[in-house]
């Protein structure tokens, strides 16, 4: 199949504009219906392969953030709370349902008494692995029909508009 000839209701979205209100361009509309039509679709495939290891997103993201910093896979739960967009009570909330469940701990900053540190414990940290591989799985599907140089042009492309974003 020709993926360039396909089309999808966001052209059709786009052709009823064209008619009905044709002073407006149709063209920057369809590349944001596709970009949010593509984060529910995505955001839906993944959600169910974490669903294998029983994790909801916000778990995902914690534990994922966590385990990026490697070993020994430990930060202050204001940087966790800030890097996944978080405020401090919401992320006090998810660290003490993680904890419950006996995949990250709390520390006490020797530094700083103030402070506390979150950790991956062992068990969190063997369940990310396992998740993370499916999240990568995830996302390598989702651009199979895509070569190498499409992948890194569409996310130079959404890099340029996601960082031209205001907050």
């Amino acid at each position: 199949m020709n993926l360039s000839e396909s089309t999808d209701v966001v052209d059709e979205v786009q052709s009823d504009w064209q008619k009905q209100r044709p002073d407006l361009d149709p063209e920057p509309m369809g590349v944001v219906l596709r970009i949010q039509a593509l984060a529910k679709i995505l955001g839906e495939q993944t959600a169910k392969k974490l669903q294998r290891f029983d994790l909801q997103w916000w778990q995902y993201d914690v534990l994922s953030t966590l385990r990026r910093r490697g070993a020994p896979f430990i930060m202050p739960a204001t940087d966790l709370a800030s890097s996944t967009m978080l405020t401090s009570g919401a992320m006090t909330n998810r660290i003490d349902r993680l904890e419950e469940e006996r995949l990250v701990r709390r520390i006490k900053d020797e530094n700083d008494g103030r402070r506390v540190l979150v950790q991956l414990t062992s068990t969190g940290l063997e369940l990310i692995d396992s998740a993370t591989e499916a999240r990568f799985e995830s996302a390598t599907e989702a651009l199979e029909n895509l070569s190498r140089g499409q992948r890194e042009s569409l996310s130079r492309l959404l890099r340029l508009v996601l960082t031209t974003q205001d907050d």
